[in-house]
């Protein structure tokens, strides 16, 4: 009985062992991928404030030197309030696409958002009773991209950009117009 009561807790010693190691190896592995994007963004101009790797096992993932999906929070500038990167398919430092989402702030007032019958985002609000249509458009300049938030065709917002970049969505969301923009050149250096 003694010698089964051994064995019983050796192996269960193992085990704890294999996961935990398992774990930690796990971990390592996201920290690994987080700063191959770092590295991707430093070279795309991009300052991160928070990197979230989407893939698991991250252990798979890294041994392939590959980030499938990689949701990238930044800084928001003055009159936005939220600004998400989305890096696709990261292999060795050269990514698929680069999208940006960048959250813009409403004009003042009673916002409400127009949907669609299935329940998705317009390019309407209704602002204190008036309903507002928004779009954007990007001007290439020399440092980058100027980035123009329309309201009823009148300007509501402006920015630049880092690098080459097309406007590819615009939706009025809860929290603000949200404008996706694509970059030209995913790969960055």
């Amino acid at each position: 009985m003694k010698k089964a009561l051994i064995a019983l807790g050796t192996i269960v010693i193992i085990l704890i062992a294999l996961i935990g190691g398992f774990v930690v190896a796990e971990q390592r592995a996201k920290v690994a991928l987080e700063a191959d994007v770092a590295d991707y963004l430093d070279g795309c101009s991009i300052t991160p404030d928070a990197i979230d790797v989407h893939g698991r096992p991250y252990l798979l993932y890294a041994a392939q030197h590959t980030a499938d999906l990689s949701y990238v929070d930044l800084e928001p500038a003055k009159g936005t309030n939220k600004d998400q990167v989305l890096v696709h398919h990261l292999v060795d430092g050269h990514a698929d696409r680069l999208t940006r989402f960048i959250s813009v702030d409403y004009p003042s007032g009673q916002v409400s958002p127009v949907k669609n019958p299935d329940g998705s985002y317009t390019e309407a609000a209704t602002i204190d009773g008036e309903e507002v249509t928004f779009s954007a458009r990007a001007d290439h300049v020399d440092d980058g991209t100027h980035l123009d938030v329309l309201a009823n065709g009148r300007q509501h917002s402006s920015m630049t950009i880092p690098r080459t970049a097309e406007v590819r969505a615009v939706s009025a969301g809860d929290d603000g117009v949200i404008v996706e923009i694509e970059y030209a050149h995913p790969n960055c250096r």
